[in-house]
């Protein structure tokens, strides 16, 4: 489906009532959620990532308890994280996405692809622990609630990350996957400094940002900058509905969101799309709002922060 339509059917269901339910049944129907094409080892792998960078800090994931920002439809990435050992994981979302049937059927997933699904762990030790629960995720046989129990993970939705009902100090590590693009600048700050007061004083924050046109994942006429091209106004009148809604910012303004919130940066790393380079450096047309900067400041697909609040780092 071409981008312009995809857009115009989101802002479309977004109108109408009952409509996140609606986009869900057409996301099962026509879209991403068709049963059978979602993998949940990109999630698996990107609690992975997680723990790797963790332990490159010299901190590590065993018993220790994390804030996610942003479920979404699945809690692969907490299972991933309950599988490296984390004892505690709090999944919060302003919208209630979660699906039993997506979590159902990536539960089926890890069973059919058994050995695929440990390799992804291989760079982690895969003790007695891991074992363990793995083995237990392979022959759960019962509800959503029966699994968060065992896992030790508490959804909590709908439920505002800029202001949460839990106690001070309560967390080793505040992360996020692919959700801080689709919140408003100053609502990231607001949830920066809302994790300074979770965290506990040498917790760690660790988030990975999507930087790319949505549009761009599913449209390969476009590229991954596509969106630049648009004024604010016109982009939201475009894809400014809860189910698009992309604050384009560029890396490096990311860096600058998580400094003013008093975010200390331990480490950065940026993924540059040479596409969007080479479009760039043959004169892509940009609004105003992103003109005059540096072409790899531009083409920036992603970002991995991880950073403290503590004044050691």
């Amino acid at each position: 489906m071409g981008w312009r339509l995809k857009a115009m059917v989101q802002n479309i269901i977004a109108s109408l009532p009952f409509s996140n339910e609606t986009y869900y049944l057409v996301q099962r129907s026509l879209g991403s959620l068709r049963p059978g094409r979602r993998d949940p080892r990109e999630w698996l792998t990107a609690a992975v990532q997680m723990v790797n960078w963790i332990r490159s800090y010299g901190r590590d994931v065993a018993g220790k308890s994390f804030l996610e920002v942003g479920t979404g439809r699945a809690i692969d990435l907490p299972l991933g994280l309950w599988l490296c050992g984390a004892s505690r994981v709090l999944t919060v979302d302003l919208n209630r996405y979660l699906s039993s049937t997506i979590v159902k059927e990536s539960l089926k997933f890890l069973h059919d692809h058994r050995d695929q699904v440990i390799n992804i762990f291989d760079s982690i030790e895969k003790d007695s622990l891991f074992q363990s629960r793995f083995d237990r995720l392979l022959n759960f046989n019962g509800g959503l609630a029966d699994l968060l129990r065992m896992t030790q993970i508490e959804y909590v939705s709908p439920a505002d990350a800029a202001h949460l009902s839990v106690d001070s100090g309560s967390f080793d590590f505040h992360i996020s996957y692919t959700v801080m693009e689709h919140i408003p600048p100053e609502v990231i700050v607001a949830i920066l400094l809302e994790a300074r007061r979770l965290l506990k004083p040498d917790g760690l924050l660790l988030h990975h940002i999507d930087c790319s046109d949505h549009f761009s994942h599913g449209d390969k006429s476009i590229s991954a900058i596509n969106f630049l091209q648009f004024g604010e106004a016109e982009w939201n009148k475009l894809a400014g509905n809860q189910f698009m809604y992309h604050n384009r910012l560029r890396a490096y303004e990311y860096i600058e969101l998580f400094k003013c919130a008093g975010v200390k940066i331990i480490r950065e790393q940026q993924a540059i799309d040479e596409n969007s380079l080479q479009i760039l450096k043959n004169g892509f047309k940009l609004h105003e709002r992103f003109r005059g900067l540096e072409p790899e400041k531009l083409a920036a697909s992603s970002i991995t922060i991880m950073g403290s609040f503590s004044e050691d780092t």
